[in-house]
């Protein structure tokens, strides 16, 4: 339980039929080496804010550190042991009572261990390539063949995964009673044709909204649109560049005066 560590790799995989890339977020318990495997469609903040939240809940706590290399979306400045983490990586830290540490540069041998994570799942999720409807449909695949690891004996160890995985489990911190929002947060005016504009895609809002400030929530893979403390609107969150995400509900009204 004493420390966790964590890397983005990247897989390709069949979704409905179309081959695409998707970033695997890598988790090893270094004790036992207990793997936590989640797909992402991108390697922001808020998917590694969100990822991490993840493996605590996974794991079942919080350990005592968490190692990661000098990604961009972890460090504000410097790197290995003089490395500044990001404010909001910080504030996770802070909620959730680990120290986060980075490894130095071209150290495989700090972080060997979730770099071979990376090799198995590929192997073994990977290969052939999977075919999956959705990116839930492949986490479940992830998450299947991180259950079935707890019954492998690594070389070296004295125990099984799961029997060692207990003694973690017994050094981890306690999970906070509330977790923490890790969202992207902006604050959009919701335009004429009553769509808010976050990262160049519009998302549509109920209509009686138009003109009004909302509170625009980010998170890996949803968009939620808030108006005085409410939700009013919940969307996909579009994976391109100059899309819409348009929800019919959103504008029966104004077809309702409409005649035609």
């Amino acid at each position: 339980g004493d420390s966790v560590q964590v890397d983005w790799g990247e897989a390709t995989v069949y979704l409905n039929g179309k081959k695409v890339t998707v970033n695997l977020f890598c988790a090893r318990m270094c004790h036992s080496c207990a793997p936590f495997v989640t797909a992402y469609w991108r390697q922001n903040l808020e998917s590694f804010l969100d990822a991490i939240i993840r493996t605590f809940k996974y794991f079942g706590g919080v350990p005592r550190r968490i190692v990661f290399d000098n990604a961009r979306v972890a460090v504000k400045s410097g790197f290995g042991a003089h490395a500044a983490a990001q404010d909001d990586y910080s504030q996770l830290a802070a909620h959730y009572g680990f120290e986060p540490v980075f490894c130095n540069p071209a150290s495989g041998n700090e972080k060997g261990l979730v770099e071979n994570l990376v090799g198995y799942i590929r192997r073994n999720v990977c290969v052939p390539l999977p075919r999956v409807a959705s990116l839930e449909e492949l986490n479940g695949k992830l998450l299947e063949q991180c259950v079935k690891y707890l019954e492998h004996k690594v070389e070296g160890r004295p125990q099984k995964v799961a029997t060692m995985l207990e003694e973690d489990q017994q050094a981890l911190y306690p999970l906070p009673k509330y977790p923490l929002d890790v969202s992207k947060k902006a604050y959009p005016t919701v335009g004429r044709y009553s769509t808010v504009l976050f990262e160049t895609n519009q998302y549509s809002v109920p209509c009686k909204y138009r003109g009004k400030s909302t509170l625009l929530k980010a998170y890996p893979n949803t968009i939620e649109v808030w108006v005085n403390g409410e939700l009013v609107a919940f969307h996909n969150r579009c994976q391109g560049k100059k899309q819409e995400s348009l929800d019919l509900q959103h504008y029966l009204p104004i077809l309702a005066q409409k005649g035609r």
